[in-house]
């Protein structure tokens, strides 16, 4: 858009400022007064700003230039105006031209002075203009970025509202629901506090009873524990004689009936009768759970009489290992063991008076605990019988193998034929225990003379039955193998034992076992070339023969 020029009205009336001077009232009187020179003239004058005026117009000139420049209405104040001379020819020009010029020369310059102001202004209105495009496209940017302020404004405002009446109503859902949670609490507390009130009392009560039933329980236990001691004291005899007879059936009668496949000493007697092995069994099924219940009463009992009383315990186990029955007594074998293994142990009852203070005194019965080696050793074998949690057996066998260290603990375990005992335990299904069971009967195999009553108690099928299911276990530690090759090799002197050799196949497992051992292990293989030597199954040298031992 490009700004109008507005006329200078200046010029206007300058041109009537002359006329009415002048009078000139139109273009008629102005061609009376001007020559058709005189106008040419006047007409270059207005077109051209180079005109050449008179001399005397030169000064007029310059005062309207002065003039103009202090102007109050003009724009432009440092307008410089061109100098003009004048011409030679002014004595030619009438006097009202001059003037006439003079004139005109000043509205010229005011007309160049007005002139380059609205050049100016309209330069101003351009840049103006401009900006307020610029102005109005910014606005019109923020009206659009305003209008859709305004829908996502309204559509806020839906979602606040929508979300303001679900707030609303869950608050009222919720107060509702703790109104209602506040009244139960306030059941409950009343409950509560009838049920605290209710407890106090019901525990007032049970405190005076308690007091009461204790003293009546001290009271019940003094008169039983004189009632014992009395008891005791008249039935000690009796106790006595019974640990008599217990002894007396235990050696010569229970100890030489052997159960059928036991072996001990060769190929075992049968009992000419089934029906009497079955009776006995049947008779010490029922004694063994009345002995069980005795144990208790031992710490009363004489110390002497443990020995016999366990032997009896002992000898009716051993009726046990071929019967039918063994199974029926689990949990009377169970506690028999652990009694046996813990020992027993009376309360002491606190009694204030000194007339039985001595008597009030806890009274213990150590069996597997006891100093006395006999004791001790029927404990172990009766432990090994009975009980099969692992901890227990570990220490039995440790004790066994220190009590086999002694000649007295070898006789015991010839005089009680624990081989059996000892075989039970030998067996791949008991890994953690199976160096202790062999280390036990490798105990026996030393220099003494225990040995050959040993050798000859396993001297059966038994034995031999059990070496050969352990030999045919995969992957046999090389510890466990050394030692039973000892044993093996023992036995391999006795020439009777050859055929046990042949019969469970033991000879030909041991040239296996020959033929894949190792040379580094040379006492392994020192034992079995002389087993073998000894079974006449391969030639042997004296000096390895001798290494052996």
């Amino acid at each position: 858009m490009e700004p109008r020029l507005v006329k200078p009205p200046g010029q206007d009336f300058a041109v009537e400022r002359l006329k009415s001077r002048y009078g000139l009232g139109g273009c008629c009187s102005a061609e009376h007064a001007f020559s058709d020179f005189d106008q040419a003239k006047c007409k270059r004058s207005l077109t051209s700003p180079a005109v050449a005026w008179p001399s005397n117009l030169a000064s007029n000139s310059r005062n309207w230039t002065e003039c103009c420049s202090d102007a109050s209405y003009s724009p432009l104040k440092h307008v410089s105006s061109p100098t003009f001379k004048a011409p030679n020819k002014q004595s030619l020009l009438p006097h009202q031209i001059n003037q006439i010029y003079d004139e005109l020369f000043q509205i010229h310059q005011k007309l160049q002075c007005e002139t380059s102001a609205q050049q100016k202004f309209a330069e101003e209105l351009q840049k103006r203009e401009r900006f307020l495009v610029e102005r109005e496209q910014l606005l019109f940017r923020h009206e659009t970025a305003l209008s859709k302020m305004k829908g996502m404004e309204e559509e806020v405002l839906a979602k606040f509202q929508i979300i303001k009446e679900q707030h609303d109503a869950e608050v009222v859902h919720l107060t509702e629901a703790l109104k209602e949670k506040n009244r139960e609490c306030k059941r409950l507390r009343s409950s509560f506090d009838t049920l605290k009130e209710l407890n106090e009392y019901l525990k007032k009560q049970l405190n005076e009873v308690n007091d009461e039933n204790r003293k009546m329980e001290i009271q019940a236990k003094r008169v039983q524990a004189r009632l014992d001691n009395l008891q005791v004291q008249l039935n000690a005899q009796v106790y006595e004689l019974l640990t008599i007879f217990m002894d007396w059936i235990s050696d010569y009668y229970l100890s030489k009936l052997k159960s059928e496949g036991s072996g001990m000493g060769g190929e075992s007697p049968v009992l000419k009768f089934a029906s009497q092995r079955n009776d006995i069994q049947e008779k010490c099924v029922k004694l063994l759970p009345v002995m069980t219940e005795q144990l208790q009463w031992m710490p009363f009992v004489n110390s002497k009489l443990h020995e016999p009383f366990l032997k009896f315990i002992y000898w009716s186990l051993r009726q046990l290992e071929a019967g039918t029955l063994h199974s029926t007594m689990t949990s009377t074998l169970r506690r028999l063991g652990e009694d046996i293994f813990k020992g027993v142990v009376t309360k002491a009852i606190q009694d204030n008076s000194s007339e039985h203070s001595m008597e009030n005194k806890p009274k213990t019965a150590a069996f597997f605990r006891s100093s006395n080696l006999p004791l001790r050793f029927l404990s172990t074998l009766i432990i090994l019988k009975t009980v099969t949690q692992a901890d227990y057996l570990a220490q039995a066998f440790d004790s066994l193998c220190l009590d086999l260290k002694t000649d007295e603990g070898k006789v015991l375990f010839l005089e009680y034929q624990a081989v059996p005992v000892i075989l039970n335990h030998l067996r791949i299904s008991s890994k953690g225990l199976l160096s202790n069971v062999i280390d036990s009967l490798l105990q026996m195999t030393v220099e003494s003379k225990s040995l050959q009553p040993f050798l000859e108690a396993c001297s059966n099928n038994l034995f031999f039955r059990t070496c050969s299911v352990l030999l045919r276990t995969p992957k046999l530690d090389l510890q466990i193998l050394e030692k039973l090759s000892i044993i093996l090799q023992k036995l391999s002197k006795i020439k009777s034992n050859k055929k046990f050799f042949e019969l469970f196949t033991i000879h030909l497992m041991l040239q296996e076992i020959q033929r894949t051992t190792h040379p580094e292990h040379a006492f392994l293989c020192i034992n079995l070339n002389s087993t073998l030597f000894n079974l006449g199954l391969t030639k042997y040298n004296s000096l390895a023969s001798n290494g052996s031992h």
